[in-house]
């Protein structure tokens, strides 16, 4: 596996993560309006996953 490859998987792994946090509004789940503060944490964490994914990038080719 390449640090591109991982890179790519912590991207996904990411916009997943942030998709889902905002589906669990589409459900309706939780007792607030709009985004709530567990949700905010969540998308902050998404969001450092994604900038990790994206600082792996450029390093191309090398072993993980």
């Amino acid at each position: 596996m390449t640090k591109r490859q991982l890179g790519l998987i912590f991207i996904g792994l990411g916009v997943l993560g942030a998709v889902g946090l905002l589906g669990v509004d589409l459900v309706g789940a939780g007792q607030f309006n709009g985004i709530g503060p567990t949700q905010r944490l969540g998308l902050l964490a998404a969001g450092a996953v994604i900038l990790v994914g994206l600082t792996l990038l450029p390093l191309g080719d090398k072993p993980a």
